[in-house]
């Protein structure tokens, strides 16, 4: 229906309770015109093509009057007349022409998600207030029709009871009547209910639109990215697919009720210009001698709908225009939608690129500083260290690149690393909790390489377990199984890997922290009956000839301890303590020796002490013995086990004499 159409004809919501105000009247031409704005271009191309056909039809008519005509004044005026029309539709035509040449020349045009966006905002109203004064109109209105719908249902309910037969036709065109209004009423209602949503989809129309300028007006890349600007951005995209979506399922139900609308509209239309000929069947199967009760309510509602349905008919009108509406206005949000979405996610793509350009200042430096580490861990490092000095070396380093590569990231990246430590201060609680030993050990790790209390190389003993020292990581220590159960200081073959956390929770013995010499001990037996005093010189000879060069490079060694703690270690000479044991005197024979060598050293020892021994037979080593002594038969009889003889004492008396 076209504008002049539709402000030519009598107000859709006209009806004998609701008469037609002016106030309310130019409420209905400012929707409109708000549902019109929707799709300008479109309603703008009909009505000039309307115009154009209308005046081509005038154009013939004058035409065809002039020719007829024989006065030469009517015809002068009736060739102006058509030359003014002529030029009205050369200025339509050309100004159709231009729209098209747009039109085309738009459709050519690859245009950025950006303009289409801008094109179709053009169409969409900046603001709500119109609207919003329609919605408190609406509600009034309805208010009044349920107050009357309410009226009418009293009446209804206070009605007596239909007959079978007998009953008054006042009485059953009454309750036609009624019957008609209400569901008239139930029309109206609907037909405001209809155009509630239709307002409400307009305000939502220009609220999105509202929304997609803004995005417009602030599209502009940030300075600094992060990946939650990338992560908020990309959100926002994928929920405009789903609105998108949405937007499509409710386009096909108003789709679906409009198409109901539209048939529910003819066909009343239908039934009102055959309503005549049905009555005029009705009045014929009911008279004065053929009393029908139910064909005379049938020709009552008959008759009420009638009356009724043109008051009906502008509700149904109402219906279907606010369906149209709705539908304009919900495709023009799709339209929206689906331009912002494109909008959308050009931008991502762009912000993407950006962020990946903004990578490559730490990614550049992180290569310029390993390129540095790997030139000086191979060239330089290896001049000045070697062996575990040099592993040491390289592990630090590796550490302090890393350090140093998180730093740089950090500067670039200083919002994601915000909002990390966001996330991880609201579940510091359960994260120190979880990885509680973890965080020990990490921490253990700065005890170990700050506190220069062990080092690679060193021999440690940690809860009963020995070995050497392998490497230092940031969470655990690497050791090389010694002694156990080869019962010699010697590798095992076995490596252990301990939680640097032993650093706060263990007792470490340290074989080599200060200087790499301890002490041993050789326990020696001997007999009751060898000289003390030669047993003694001679282990004394022993452990001097022995130890000589280990005693004098403990000495050299042990003035590091002393510097260090500012108190002498020991004194480093050979020592020798005798105690009475069991079954001889024992001799404690103390001395020192490398770590890593005190299985040898001992074994050197000894191989010395038996061959000296060998040439010493005086001296003699003690072991344990035993001594059975076995008491006389008090029978006087021999020995079951033992015999005759094993009655005699040992150490019998021979006869006096």
């Amino acid at each position: 229906m076209s504008p002049r159409a539709f402000l030519s004809r009598p107000h859709a919501g006209a009806s004998l309770e609701h008469p037609t105000t002016p106030t309310m009247f130019g409420r209905h031409i400012l929707c409109f015109l708000f549902a019109l704005l929707c799709l300008l271009p479109a309603v703008r191309a009909a009505r000039d093509d309307e115009r154009m056909a209308q005046l081509r039809e005038e154009i013939h008519t004058l035409e065809t009057m002039a020719g007829e005509g024989e006065a030469n004044a009517e015809k002068a005026r009736l060739t102006h007349r058509v030359e003014m029309l002529r030029q009205e539709l050369a200025i339509l035509e050309k100004r159709q022409a231009i729209e098209n040449k747009e039109r085309e020349l738009r459709a050519g045009q690859n245009l950025s998600p950006r303009e289409q966006l801008r094109v179709i905002l053009q169409s969409v109203p900046p603001e709500t207030t119109a609207a919003e004064a329609l919605v408190h109109d609406l509600v009034n209105r309805r208010a009044g029709v349920i107050t009357e719908r309410e009226a009418l249902n009293r009446g209804l309910s206070e009605l007596p009871k239909p007959k079978e037969a007998g009953e008054d036709t006042a009485l059953t065109a009454k309750r036609a009547v009624l019957e008609e209004k209400l569901y008239t009423n139930n029309e109206q209602l609907q037909a405001l209910a209809l155009q509630q949503e239709a307002i409400d989809n307009e305000i939502d129309l220009v609220r999105q639109g509202q929304a997609a300028r803004e995005l417009l007006r602030t599209d502009e890349i940030p300075a600094h990215l992060s990946v939650r600007v990338l992560f908020s951005h990309r959100l926002r995209a994928r929920t405009q697919d789903g609105a998108s979506t949405q937007l499509n399922e409710r386009m096909r139900y108003t789709d679906e009720k409009l198409r109901n609308s539209e048939a529910a509209l003819d066909l009343a239309r239908q039934k009102q210009s055959q309503f005549d000929e049905g009555l005029q069947l009705l009045e014929r199967q009911t008279g004065f001698l053929r009393r029908n009760a139910r064909a005379d309510q049938l020709l009552a509602s008959e008759r009420a709908q009638k009356e009724l349905l043109g008051e009906r008919l502008p509700y149904l009108v109402e219906q279907t225009e606010a369906l149209r509406r709705s539908r304009a206005a919900l495709l023009a949000r799709r339209d929206i939608t689906t331009a912002e979405g494109k909008f959308l996610a050009v931008q991502l793509q762009e912000m993407e690129s950006a962020y990946l350009r903004q990578l490559y200042g730490p990614l550049v430096i992180a290569l310029v500083v390993i390129g540095l580490y790997v030139l000086i861990s191979r060239a330089v490092l290896p001049r000045r260290y070697s062996k575990e000095e040099l592993f040491l070396a390289r592990r630090l380093g590796r550490y302090g690149v890393t350090l140093l590569i998180v730093v740089v990231a950090a500067v670039y990246l200083i919002e994601d690393l915000t909002l990390l430590a966001t996330t991880l201060g609201l579940v510091s609680a359960a994260i120190v909790i979880s990885v509680q030993d973890v965080f020990a050990s990490f921490f253990g790790w700065f005890a170990i390489m700050f506190g220069r209390k062990l080092t690679i190389g060193d021999r440690l003993e940690i809860d009963g377990v020995r070995g050497d020292v392998l490497d230092v990581q940031i969470l655990r220590t690497t050791l090389t199984e010694v002694n156990n159960w080869l019962g010699v200081d010697q590798p095992t073959g076995r490596v252990l890997f301990i939680p640097n956390s032993f650093i706060f929770k263990s007792k470490i013995f340290n074989f080599s922290h200060g200087h790499p010499y301890i002490w041993g001990k050789i326990d020696v037996t001997v007999t009751f009956g060898t000289p003390s005093a030669s047993a003694n010189a001679l282990f004394t000879k022993v452990l001097q000839e022995e130890t000589e060069q280990d005693f004098a490079a403990a000495k050299a060694a042990a003035t590091v301890m002393e510097r260090r703690y500012g108190v002498e270690d020991a004194e480093y000479r050979p020592k020798i303590y005798t105690r009475i044991a069991d079954s001889g005197v024992m001799f404690n024979l103390i001395y020192v020796c490398h770590y890593r060598n005190s299985s040898t050293t001992r074994n050197r020892i000894n191989r010395r002490l038996i061959a000296e021994l060998e040439t010493h037979p005086h001296i003699q080593l003690a072991y344990n013995t035993l001594t059975v002594q076995a008491n006389a038969s008090p029978t006087g009889q021999p020995s079951v086990v033992l015999g005759s003889d094993s009655t005699q004492t040992p150490f019998s008396k021979g006869p006096a004499g």
